[in-house]
């Protein structure tokens, strides 16, 4: 049996969170506030991943016109994000990276990646791309898929430098709340991280159109790439913070009576040991959230082709969805804390978005009512979902499974949003001079991945109550 002595979840570093805590605990008590300072803290890096994400959401149809990709091409910039993590199994190793070698080294790591990815992405969309690559530049275009351009190439390197990297800062942050909110406050941690991390989603719909008008597109993406320079750098304020708080009443792994708790140890061969139960949350996850992230990706246009909207409008009413979320998500989690009822939680919220994409597609009805739904959705699952594979899994394994989640996510994150491209291609026309696309059929695929949601989730229920070990996630955590 391999055994991986480094401790399970701890900042890495010779050791230095074990021998830290090898003497009891007897500096000054944490104060109550302090794991919500981490929270918050671990939160910023996460919203500027999220704005990240969508800061090309709001700009769809100013990166089709200025630099001439197709709507297939443009899915891509989504589907990049998680072909390294899908083909290249980078998510997966992530997982077992977080385990192995801890917070310190994988959070430097994977935060550096992020900001890298995102400075490549807006370079591809630079002006002066052509003449910063000089001869390159047409070496680019041809030595390789000649059907796409240099900016699209370079963009897309960039997508999937950067989906690698903040993939697994999601992992890194969910095994840090787990380390800090054991017991009946997870949920609602979970729950305002999540709060923060939209936030970043919701400015970039709101702010990324606007920028564009101001600095041009290129500009626009420069300007995302500071926001996650500056998310990267308080990465380094939370390690400060974990260095504070060693050996101190209240840090993770110190008793309550100032002793130190036993070590998980991370053992390779059971890296992947997962029941029934956990491999049905996981399909839950991929296929609602292939629901949803692809989806919102594609609403600006919708509202464009569909209903009329501008591009300025378009994106302030997508972000009608994030906000729902931002709302509802910590109360949500509350509610988890208080009364339990994750699986019934999850059902809801995956047959909500069934109606919600079949009233977008085949109907007129004003949009922004089941867009806002979609987000009460989002907050539903994801306030349920996360806080219960701590309750499944044990801390030792806790990247690896966050790393497997996030993996099979991926997939769908790489498939759907291409679907949805050319499926809206093939239902492309022009009428004077303008494309049209008739988003009908991209919609009912959604809608269709709402259904598989249902069945997964009611699969998790019934698997989770015949459980026989560990805490049922249908009750409430007193510990």
């Amino acid at each position: 049996m391999i055994r991986l002595t480094t401790p399970a979840g701890l900042p890495p570093g010779a050791g230095e969170q074990g021998d830290a805590m090898e003497s009891s605990a007897t500096t000054k008590a944490l104060a109550r506030s302090y794991r919500w300072i981490v929270l918050a803290i671990m939160s910023l890096i996460c919203f500027s991943q999220y704005y990240i994400y969508d800061s090309i959401t709001p700009l769809g149809t100013l990166i089709k016109e200025q630099l001439g990709f197709s709507g297939a091409e443009y899915g891509l910039l989504f589907s990049f994000y998680a072909v390294a993590n899908v083909f290249l199994l980078m998510l997966l190793f992530a997982g077992v990276v977080v385990d192995w070698l801890g917070l310190k080294v994988s959070g430097i790591l994977y935060g550096f990646l992020c900001f890298l990815g995102a400075a490549l992405t807006a370079l591809g969309a630079w002006k002066g791309l052509p003449g910063l690559l000089g001869g390159g530049y047409g070496w680019l275009h041809t030595a390789f898929l000649p059907s796409w351009s240099p900016e699209l190439k370079v963009m897309l390197l960039g997508r999937m430098i950067f989906g690698v990297g903040a993939e697994a800062i999601l992992v890194v942050n969910n095994k840090v709340l787990a380390r800090w909110f054991k017991g009946k406050e997870l949920a609602f941690a979970y729950g305002m991280n999540l709060t923060i991390m939209r936030l970043g989603t919701f400015l970039a719909l709101n702010v990324q159109a606007p920028a564009a008008g101001w600095f041009g597109l290129g500009g626009s993406l420069w300007f995302a790439a500071a926001i996650m320079g500056g998310g990267f750098a308080t990465y380094f304020i939370y390690l400060g913070m974990e260095r504070a708080a060693r050996g101190r009443m209240g840090a993770p792994g110190v008793t309550e009576g100032g002793g130190v708790a036993p070590e998980e140890k991370f053992v390779l061969r059971e890296a992947f040991s997962f029941d029934s139960s956990f491999w049905y949350i996981t399909l839950l996850c991929v296929t609602f959230y292939s629901a949803v992230f692809p989806f919102q990706s594609y609403a600006p246009d919708i509202l464009v082709q569909k209903f009329g909207y501008s591009v300025n409008a378009a994106g302030h009413y997508t972000s009608a969805l994030i906000f729902g979320t931002m709302i509802f998500t910590p109360l949500l989690g509350l509610y988890v804390d208080k009364k339990g009822k994750r699986a019934t939680l999850m059902i809801i919220g995956a047959a909500l978005l069934v109606p919600c994409h079949l009233l977008l597609g085949y109907t007129h009805f004003p949009p922004v009512v089941p867009i806002f739904f979609v987000g009460i959705a989002l907050s539903l699952v994801p306030a349920a979902l996360w806080a219960a594979i701590p309750m499944m899994v044990p801390e030792s394994r806790l990247g690896t499974a966050f790393g497997v989640v996030g993996y099979v996510q991926n997939v769908g994150l790489m498939l759907f949003p291409y679907l949805a491209g050319k499926i809206a291609d093939a239902h492309t026309t022009t009428v004077n001079g303008q494309p049209v696309v008739d988003y009908t059929s991209t919609m009912l695929m959604f809608a269709a991945l709402g259904v598989v949601g249902v069945v997964f989730s009611l699969l998790l229920k019934f698997s989770d109550a015949r459980r026989k070990t560990g805490i049922s996630i249908e009750k409430v955590l007193t510990k």
